[in-house]
């Protein structure tokens, strides 16, 4: 999981006025920050990123809002690291986690993949509450035949060992290895 932000009020404000107002000012500060955290996780391990895709929001909620934020932050973010941006993923679910509670949200959304033939894949999220959307989608794109997918977040309600400098790492979660 790779995460530039905590879900402080600041950061809390811009995602939400991108997710309910298509307020876009703050987008480029937003997937800067992540597109940044990206690169320096995978030059780590020298993982060849193939293409960037995201997790879609609901039909419904895209239907309100007149746009998907994730897809916009994902294709922002795929432009700043010079990757193709494909839109792979379809939400079977039509339960938004917006307002669910843990036990609720822990019932991951269902998404299905086009299929991908051995690919390394990021999927862009914009906030990480307990795992549950970034995990139904890197589920489908596994089904779908991914090599390796990566899962980012613009924000974390919680903190993660790859997350941003400003994270006190003894307070972080530990990565599974």
């Amino acid at each position: 999981m790779i995460v530039a932000f905590g879900y402080s009020t600041v950061v809390r404000k811009m995602i939400l006025a991108i997710k309910y107002r298509n307020m876009r000012s703050s987008i480029a500060l937003l997937g800067e920050s992540l597109a940044d955290r990206i690169l320096d996780e995978t030059s780590k391990t020298k993982q060849i990123i193939s293409f960037i895709t995201w997790a879609p929001t609901t039909a419904q909620r895209k239907l309100e809002r007149g746009h998907d934020h994730a897809e916009i932050l994902a294709r922002f973010i795929a432009r700043e690291l010079k990757l193709p941006c494909r839109g792979v993923l379809r939400r079977f679910s039509d339960q938004p986690q917006t307002g669910r509670s843990r036990e609720q949200r822990l019932e991951a959304p269902q998404f299905i993949s086009r299929a991908i033939n051995n690919q390394c894949v990021v999927v862009i999220d914009d906030v990480v509450t307990t795992g549950a959307t970034l995990k139904g989608a890197s589920q489908a794109l596994y089904k779908a035949g991914a090599n390796l997918v990566i899962c980012a977040a613009v924000a974390s309600t919680v903190l993660w060992q790859s997350s941003t400098e400003s994270y006190e790492l003894e307070k972080a979660r530990k990565s599974r290895r």
